[in-house]
């Protein structure tokens, strides 16, 4: 999960405001990401209170999501694989780390 860290900072275009995305990765890997408009900042646990997007998503989604552009759907949300409470921000995200369209 470090390499896709350091390669979310390395690809980071911006999105013109700044956001808090928390990652509960395998609900044992714990990441704050600040998304500003210059740049990522990563830290180790929860850093804030109230995250702008909490995704809780398994490693191998994660993954596949990053190395496979894949786009999750239903399929794993009803699942619980992947949990989020703005999905939308989440696809920022994403298309701001060129990994998305």
């Amino acid at each position: 999960m470090e390499k896709i860290l350091e390669e979310a900072k390395q690809n980071y275009k911006g999105m013109g405001s700044d956001y808090v995305y928390y990652f509960v990765i395998d609900d044992t890997i714990k990441k704050t990401v600040f998304a500003k408009p210059d740049g990522l900042e990563i830290k180790d646990g929860k850093a804030v209170d109230n995250a702008d997007c909490v995704c809780k998503i398994s490693s191998d989604l994660f993954k596949k999501i990053w190395y496979e552009n894949y786009k999750p759907g239903m399929k794993e949300i009803f699942s619980g694989e992947l949990k989020t409470n703005s999905p939308d921000l989440l696809q920022k995200f994403l298309k701001a780390c060129k990994k998305a369209s």
